[in-house]
């Protein structure tokens, strides 16, 4: 049991919200009970709920990017191993120490696409990067909070990385102090005839003397500890309540983000598609 996660009670973690009983037929009972607790959201558009994390819509300002992260969540390839907390230990040495993300922007000075850095480090994995672009799709539209690296390079050859295909992601879900969670997709290469993998990790802005833990509100938004009637319905009350909001511009240097309308449709094997549409949900067998 991770830090930050409550201890539920046995009747509410073995069955979904009495509130489905004849509305199951959309979902598979034990795949829920697989995924309880997983973070996960329900796409209107696919009509399921889906495990990972949702890519946030609006555009963020860049400013509101930069400060030390701390990893939270890793979801693999789809098939390849099962999404996985991580936590963090006081004791942790060296590789074992599941690290931290840091985005920096220059002291006195507006964040642009050029001027952000920083340090990618993954259970010793080390890479320092200089300067993020806005990600396209496979339409080359430009992608809002989705951004690769101007330049990365990692400290030495790890046997599963490469310097191309990584990016940062902004996410649907905020934490405590309104700011969202964010993705670093980490890129493996390619096997003999295969195509290039990728470990999503999910990462929470530190403040001060922060828990390393998500806290039950946290937990709660990302649909964590959660039958996926439950996630269901609590997207759809969301939905409801929603105001119209004004995106805010994005602080880049000459871009200004536009929402596009884009029809659906199955990614390649590229860094450059929408989170939203990877890991999908697990099809019960």
């Amino acid at each position: 049991m991770h830090a930050g996660r409550q201890e539920e009670e046995e009747e509410s973690s073995l069955s979904p919200s009495s509130e489905a009983g004849s509305d199951s037929e959309w979902y598979d009972p034990a795949e829920s009970e697989g995924d309880f607790e997983h973070p996960k959201y329900w796409s209107e558009e696919d009509e399921e709920v889906i495990v990972g994390i949702k890519q946030r819509k609006a555009p963020i300002k860049l400013d509101t990017l930069c400060g030390t992260y701390r990893w939270f969540y890793e979801f693999p390839e789809p098939g390849l191993a099962e999404p996985a907390y991580v936590a963090y230990t006081e004791s942790a040495p060296g590789p074992q120490d599941p690290g931290s993300l840091i985005i920096s922007c220059p002291v006195g000075k507006r964040a642009t696409l050029k001027n952000i850095a920083g340090t990618v480090v993954h259970f010793g994995k080390e890479a320092q990067f200089s300067g993020i672009k806005r990600a396209k799709d496979q339409a080359k539209n430009l992608l809002n909070n989705q951004w690769e690296f101007g330049s990365l390079k990692w400290k030495e050859d790890y046997g599963d990385n490469q310097e191309h295909g990584n990016c940062l992601i902004a996410l649907d879900v905020s934490d405590e102090d309104g700011d969202p969670f964010v993705m670093f997709r980490y890129a493996s290469p390619a096997a003999v005839g295969g195509h290039t993998s990728y470990l999503d990790i999910a990462a929470k802005k530190e403040r001060g003397t922060d828990k390393y833990g998500l806290s039950k509100a946290e937990m709660a938004r990302l649909g964590m500890d959660s039958h996926y009637p439950d996630v269901r319905a609590a997207a759809q009350v969301r939905l409801a309540d929603a105001p119209d909001e004004e995106e805010s511009e994005s602080g880049t240097d000459d871009e200004v983000p536009v929402e596009k309308s884009r029809s659906k449709r199955k990614p390649e094997s590229t860094a450059s598609f929408e989170l939203d549409l990877r890991p999908r949900k697990r099809k019960a067998a």
